[in-house]
């Protein structure tokens, strides 16, 4: 059970060996787990009905009146959060594969160890507690614009909500720095939302997208006549933003002749509309963002020095996704129960392999990228659990799970070899059988690890090992 873990993870185990349950029971108990029992699948679905639900069933394959796969169904339609692991002889694997495409979260082979089931269940509560998590994340993030908003249990996610809450509450302006997708624009509207101009508009603008031509009398409006067009008086960004915010997106895209006038309104306060010999007041507070060094570009001549330091008063720079890991696993939850939702599809989350892959990918185009993948997943996946094939290619294939994992030091390399004969070359399922069976016997037949060495989920490889009628020494019995 993860450190995490607010309350203990409540099992409910089912098998009609009442024997068996209540060893297991003891021994999930003295490991920390709130665990109880049923001797049939009707038990076990009379204690779901009267609450309250466990976070996870482990019940038999195998059991007189509703089997364990029959169970897993009415599971799923009753509690469809609670994850379901299935007890099964080594006969039965096969059935076991099959209702994990049925949505069972794993399977357990008898006869097992309780370090087996305690392993797979530790994996469980990492998930139920990011589930939690993600949950209550999703109801502050639906009650206001604090901080919080910006999400991330890292010490950068951290670092970066106590600078929006610090800059919050003061007037200067404030310039975001970080690269596209980084979330600058979220952290614009924290700072208004947490500001004493709450109640005042938010103004976003992208200083890129309007023409230079144009850039004057659309921050600034214009008067009726000011230009062939100009058939009324028009107020301007500035003073739509009164009271308020305006957010000055890519502001380094503004054209070096315009930039002096936004440097007056910066030191002045003070505005005149296109046209216009009216001189105006401007109540906004200006925040702005760049994902340019604007160091680079004082030096270049394209940037004004003097509106540098009028724009760098306070920076809070937004770190990239790769530079905080520990946050994607949830940031990729929180994405998939939102995008879920609005499209009207049921998703339980990730496997622990599809997590990994999400981990060990770069995220070029950060929290954005993430998204997009996610909604990929979501449309993709063929249940409501994303595994690591529904990833989009570009995610799966940026770094395999071996070097993530780094080369296991336990598997020597092998000496360069002569071209052999082709008499004496392989098919290739021959190939793969030998490679499997040696991965697995330098190893001593640890089937998780081999299973990340060989870059495939241990479903994959379970089901390679029948195919291949490959089977443990009789000695082994690792996970």
């Amino acid at each position: 059970m993860s450190a995490a873990q607010q309350t203990p993870l409540r099992v409910l185990v089912v098998d009609d060996d009442a024997q068996l349950a209540g060893i297991l029971l003891k021994h999930l108990v003295r490991l920390g787990y709130s665990a109880e029992s049923a001797t049939s699948g009707l038990d076990a679905l009379s204690l779901i009905d009267r609450g309250p639900l466990p976070d996870v069933i482990l019940s038999d394959i195998r059991m007189p009146g509703m089997d364990g796969r029959t169970l897993l169904g009415e599971v799923r339609r009753r509690a469809p959060n609670v994850r379901v692991i299935l007890m099964t002889a080594f006969g039965d694997v096969r059935e076991a594969l099959e209702a994990t495409q049925e949505g069972a979260f794993w399977y357990l082979t008898k006869p097992f160890k309780v370090e087996e089931a305690a392993a797979i269940l530790r994996n469980v509560a990492t998930q139920v507690d990011l589930g939690r998590t993600v949950a209550r994340l999703e109801r502050q993030v639906q009650q206001d614009w604090g901080p919080e908003r910006f999400l991330g249990r890292s010490t950068q996610a951290e670092e970066v909500r106590t600078l929006l809450r610090n800059a919050a509450g003061l007037a200067s302006t404030v310039m975001l720095v970080g690269r596209s997708g980084t979330g600058k624009e979220l952290g614009a509207r924290i700072l208004h939302h947490a500001s004493a101009r709450a109640r005042g508009p938010f103004v976003p603008v992208n200083c890129g997208a309007i023409p230079e031509q144009l850039v004057e009398a659309e921050f600034f409006g214009h008067r009726r006549g000011a230009f062939t067009g100009a058939d009324r008086d028009a107020p301007g960004l500035v003073e739509e933003a009164q009271g308020g915010t305006l957010f000055l997106d890519e502001v380094a895209e503004l054209p070096l002749a315009q930039q002096p006038k936004l440097l007056r309104l910066l030191e002045q306060r003070v505005f005149r509309r296109v046209g216009d010999r009216v001189e105006r007041t401007a109540d906004v507070r200006v925040v702005a963002a760049t994902n340019r060094s604007l160091e680079e570009m004082v030096r270049a001549g394209s940037l004004r020095e003097d509106l540098y330091y009028r724009l760098n008063v306070i920076t809070i720079r937004l770190p990239a996704l790769a530079e905080r890991p520990d946050d994607i696993s949830l940031l990729a939850e929180l994405l998939l129960a939102t995008a879920a939702r609005a499209a009207g599809l049921r998703a339980r989350g990730f496997t622990e392999h599809a997590l990994q892959t999400l981990r060990a990918y770069s995220w070029p185009g950060n929290v954005r990228e993430l998204r997009n993948a996610v909604e990929h997943s979501l449309f993709r996946a063929r249940g409501p659990v994303i595994d690591q094939g529904d990833l989009p290619e570009a995610v799966r294939g940026d770094r395999a799970l071996l070097v993530v994992n780094g080369p296991d030091p336990s598997i020597a390399a092998q000496p360069a070899q002569q071209p052999a004969h082709p008499s004496a070359l392989h098919t290739l399922e021959q190939v793969e059988r030998e490679h499997i069976e040696q991965v697995l016997s330098q190893i001593g037949w640890n089937r998780s690890r081999a299973a990340q060495i060989l870059g495939i989920d241990r479903r994959t490889l379970f089901s390679k090992l029948q195919k291949h009628g490959l089977h443990p020494p009789i000695e082994s019995d690792k996970p």
